[in-house]
């Protein structure tokens, strides 16, 4: 029996250098959209979408971040020292640490309008095919992201890349998190266990209906609050 899908892993190790000068003194994770940080836009986010359980990466101004969510039991860090290990590296090194075997992967950088996207993800996955499933974002329903596209689906929901897709991926995914120690590097971008995925017919997407601000960068943080409105 597969265990309920309650755990992600939120990314929140970068350096955010799209976003100088606010990030030159505080992690992006703690860039305030409105009232609260990107990092607690995200946790209530997924804490609506019924996600119990938080691993964070963590790397640049860690000790921030670690006062931040200070006395939160549901929430364990792992510290990349001394160098930031990427999305795949960051998501292998946790790995050990989890008692399930699928879990969700979050960007903190998004803030997002409509449907919960864990629910979205979660209705729509199927551990038999899957090993890993992405939301997609149309872009005409996306904010402040430049791109054509990242990702073309098929009927069958198998997913390849494509620059001119219109269809872009959202920063959260439902993932087998084990096939990243299948990866010998330490360091290394999910990119290439989704290109490993690729070639065998098991990366699978699903589009997002509602609306999607991503707030990457100082430009797109007006745009971003405007949603929350």
């Amino acid at each position: 029996m597969i265990k309920a899908l309650d755990t992600s892993v939120i990314f929140t190790a970068g350096f955010g250098t799209r976003m100088h000068p606010i990030t030159k003194d505080i992690p992006k994770p703690l860039v305030r959209v409105g009232e609260k940080t990107l990092l607690d836009h995200t946790l209530e986010l997924a804490e609506n979408g019924n996600v119990k359980h938080f691993y964070l990466n963590t790397h640049y101004l860690a000790d921030q971040i670690e006062k931040h969510v200070e006395g939160k039991e549901n929430i364990k860090l792992n510290f990349e020292t001394p160098r930031i290990l990427e999305t795949g590296g960051g998501l292998k090194a946790i790995s050990p640490q989890l008692n399930t075997p699928i879990i969700f992967t979050s960007n903190v950088d998004s803030i997002w309008k409509g449907p919960n996207p864990y629910n979205v993800l979660r209705k729509h996955w199927n551990s038999i095919k899957m090993d890993c499933l992405i939301l997609l974002i149309p872009l005409k329903n996306a904010i402040g992201y430049s791109k054509l596209g990242d990702f073309k689906k098929a009927k069958n929901g198998l997913i390849k890349r494509s620059n001119k897709s219109g269809l872009i991926y959202s920063g959260i995914q439902l993932i087998k998190h084990e096939l990243t120690r299948k990866n010998k590097k330490t360091i290394f971008s999910l990119n290439e266990t989704w290109d490993e995925l690729i070639k065998k017919e098991k990366l699978y997407g699903t589009i997002y209906n509602g609306n999607w601000a991503d707030v990457g960068s100082v430009d797109n943080l007006y745009e971003a609050k405007k949603l929350l409105e």
